[in-house]
């Protein structure tokens, strides 16, 4: 009889073990960059400008793998993006209007990503400073800074 237990014992262990190693836990970390950052310079590399968007309201918000991009003052319409970090680079792309109630439409007029800083559909950046409250990014146009909330 004690026999019959044990082998009934590692029977349950072996069903368990085998449930526990078919479910793969899959998390996505992006460090630092996950949440919502303030867009709050904007320095034009071809002309040496300078633009203060401390009193804008433009925000970037990083989550799993999509970006969301807020004016929070309602001026520009809202967008979505996927992205792809790796170390030193942040890959911007496949963007969508965002539009909660009708369905994200993918974006077609790509000028409605400049307000945001993004100049093209499919944009790499050099991810010059990331920390727990400072992001700069560097594209071939802008450098830009941005503080974490």
């Amino acid at each position: 009889m004690k026999m019959k237990h044990c082998y009934i014992n590692i029977f349950i262990a072996f069903v368990v073990s085998m449930m526990f190693g078919a479910c793969e836990i899959r998390t996505l970390d992006n460090g630092d960059l996950d949440g919502m950052w303030h867009l709050t310079r904007v320095d034009t590399l071809a002309t040496s400008t300078t633009a203060d968007l401390g009193n804008e309201r433009i925000y970037w918000s990083f989550q799993a793998r999509l970006l969301q991009l807020d004016d929070k003052s309602g001026m520009h319409q809202s967008l979505l993006m996927r992205f792809e970090h790796n170390g030193a680079t942040l890959r911007l792309y496949d963007p969508y209007i965002y539009d909660r109630e009708n369905g994200d439409k993918p974006l077609e007029d790509i000028t409605l990503l400049n307000p945001f800083g993004i100049v093209a559909p499919d944009e790499t950046y050099t991810i010059e400073s990331l920390s727990g409250n400072k992001m700069i990014l560097l594209s071939g146009t802008y450098r830009m800074y941005f503080k974490k909330l």
